[in-house]
């Protein structure tokens, strides 16, 4: 264990601890924490990015591809998948145990009289590190919402809203139009937003935000790609950049959509003082690392496994579609988990056309939904699901079972793909890990 190991524990268990005051959505707190430590995101560039589907993606997509341009980049994304440190990097790296370790020492006192809660100190821990680190540039994800989101203090050089589905109705709202409203919160006085292909119910929303705002307004059209093939290979073109036979290191047609957003995002950097070549670009999509999006992996002689976190119906649909693309005529054995407040009516119709077999895993959550409350809506659809106590123990059976030739899917929550890499080590051993 190195010598930071013993601080960092005890800062990270008081980090996770602060998930039992929930959520308080409001800037007030957040706002008068980040004065406490110094306004860090006053200290460096940012592009804001909110959205139902695709906005880590994008977000990934702009950080790797200024990476390539030789920017120092800061990414600020939630949740994370095994360690918590994955959702604050800079230049790749996630943030040192060190830092977390001080930072938690040097303000644990404010935290708790304040009653910060987790990811307002997750917020305010991103923009101290980013602001230490000097970053060029700041890429920061919405953790819920928008309006009353604690990354919601940033003034960025460019928001973004990728698209608008439901998800969180509870929180924000039960129509397309409302859940817009919320997203749209991020769209800050004369600085552009960028909106990405969506439904007009909600695009009509944020456009009427924008123009209350007096911001620029830019449009993600559909034809801004131009052709596409079964390997997700696409063009691009817009008024002033035109780039031939992209292709993108995620799998899927929604990431055709969220790696063309993204770079009509760092388009509009480069019109803005930034300097990235097509060249950049290109590479920088090739590049992106972003795990649990329609990821295929494959150990030795074993099945075929994807990981995939779509949580909603919208990212469920893209995961479906994705693999009909990639394996037209094929059938999975499923693993899936859901927390709650999810249209799960709505996910498992669309996951039964693909599945052979579901096996609903108990999630180490609190937030979990109880695995035969899932399986009964699979029998209510007429389809034969099972339960499990655990992912651990589902992926086990699934993976011992298999053969070469089988497909397995794990999905449905952050917990689920979370959960089985971390029980990786004990499925295969660890020379096969």
């Amino acid at each position: 264990m190195s010598v930071n190991n013993g601080p960092y524990q005890t800062a990270l268990k008081f980090i996770l601890d602060r998930e039992h005051f929930g959520i308080k959505l409001g800037l007030k707190n957040i706002g008068n924490f980040l004065a406490d430590v110094g306004d860090p995101h006053r200290t460096f560039k940012s592009v804001h990015v909110a959205g139902t589907n695709g906005k880590g993606s994008t977000a990934a997509y702009i950080d790797s591809i200024m990476r390539q341009a030789g920017y120092r980049v800061g990414i600020f994304t939630s949740p994370h998948l095994v360690d918590f440190r994955e959702r604050i990097r800079v230049d790749g790296k996630q943030i040192s145990k060190k830092y977390i370790g001080e930072f938690i020492k040097k303000h644990r006192k404010v935290i708790e009289k304040n009653q910060i809660t987790f990811f307002e100190v997750c917020t305010a821990l991103a923009f101290c590190y980013f602001a230490y680190k000097k970053v060029d540039l700041g890429v920061i994800e919405t953790g819920l919402g928008g309006r009353l989101d604690a990354t919601n203090t940033l003034l960025p050089e460019l928001s973004i809203i990728t698209d608008i589905s439901f998800d969180h109705t509870n929180v924000l709202g039960n129509t397309l139009t409302k859940i817009a409203y919320e997203k749209a919160g991020i769209i800050k006085k004369r600085r552009p937003v960028l909106i990405g292909t969506m439904k007009p119910e909600p695009r009509n929303e944020i456009i009427r935000v924008g123009k209350l705002r007096k911001v620029q307004i830019i449009y993600q059209k559909p034809d801004i790609i131009e052709k596409t093939d079964g390997n997700f290979h696409f063009d691009y073109k817009s008024e002033n950049l035109s780039l031939k036979n992209l292709s993108s290191s995620l799998s899927g047609r929604h990431q055709i959509t969220n790696s063309a957003l993204a770079i009509t995002a760092v388009n509009i950097l480069n019109q803005n003082g930034y300097d990235i070549n097509k060249q950049q670009i290109r590479l920088g999509l090739k590049s992106t690392y972003w795990p649990g999006r329609f990821e295929i992996t494959k150990i030795g002689r074993g099945p075929t496994i994807i990981l995939d976190v779509g949580h909603n119906p919208a990212g469920v649909k893209a995961m479906v579609d994705c693999f009909k693309a990639e394996f037209p005529g094929r059938k999975a054995n499923l693993i899936f988990g859901s927390v709650r407040n999810k249209n799960l009516e709505k996910i498992i119709k669309l996951i039964i056309s693909i599945a052979n077999t579901v096996e609903i895993a108990r999630l180490n959550s609190d937030r979990g939904v109880e695995p035969e409350d899932i399986v009964a809506i699979f029998k209510k659809n007429k389809f034969p699901a099972t339960s499990s106590e655990s992912v651990n123990i589902s992926a086990k059976k699934l993976i011992n079972s298999a053969n070469s030739n089988d497909i397995i899917i794990i999905c449905g929550s952050h917990f689920v793909v979370g959960e089985y890499l971390e029980s990786r080590e004990a499925i295969y051993g660890k020379k096969r890990r």
